[in-house]
């Protein structure tokens, strides 16, 4: 007795191999594709939805009617005391109606990026972000790493023999000896700051 069985073959796979014709051709595959969920609205126009993306990718998503815009993308940040600060937009339109629609699910700070539908309907995602004041004239980007010891810190890429900011330091004091610590300057002495434990 084998521990494999062979698939017997049908008399139509049989005479369609026989004539030389591919059965999956002819046939069909049999195999039964995978089901898909349609993508939603927001990944058709490239605004991550979270259905192909890490749970933690977007903390809200809504949609928004807003007239009078131009473009078709915005990527805004509202800081702790509720101001907004544009990152990309074509225009000077007020983008109040985006950040409450927001701020029903999710307080200040955050980062959101808005993707026009059709006709004056956005779709606008939003992430939770921390943010802290550093005082560093240079960059755009800082990463300050430190393991034991030693420590470097890179401006925009490059390593920098500046002094490490101290709101760095303070910030990376919970993540213990070995840490990383990303910022990405928003506006001015405001940051978006991220802490990874080595």
């Amino acid at each position: 007795m084998g521990l494999f069985r062979r698939r017997r073959e049908t008399l139509n796979e049989q005479l369609l191999r026989e004539a030389g014709l591919d059965p999956a051709q002819v046939l069909g595959d049999p195999r039964p594709r995978p089901l898909q969920q349609p993508p939603s609205v927001l990944a058709v126009v490239g605004v991550p939805d979270g259905s192909s993306l890490s749970p933690k990718e977007w903390d809200a998503t809504v949609t928004v009617e807003a007239p009078g815009l131009a473009g078709n993308r915005i990527e805004f940040t509202t800081i702790p005391n509720g101001d907004v600060i544009v990152s990309e937009e074509t225009g000077d339109a007020d983008l109040s109606p985006f950040a409450d629609a927001v701020e029903q699910r999710l307080s200040p700070p955050y980062r959101a990026a808005a993707q026009r539908q059709h006709g004056d309907l956005w779709a606008v995602a939003a992430k939770r972000i921390q943010v802290a004041q550093i005082s560093f004239p240079d960059g755009e980007k800082l990463e300050f790493s430190h393991h034991a010891d030693s420590g470097e810190l890179r401006v925009d890429g490059e390593p920098s023999d500046a002094l490490v900011p101290p709101e760095l330091e303070r910030l990376a004091e919970t993540a213990g000896d070995s840490f990383y610590v990303e910022a990405e300057r928003i506006d001015g002495d405001l940051w978006e700051v991220r802490v990874t434990a080595l």
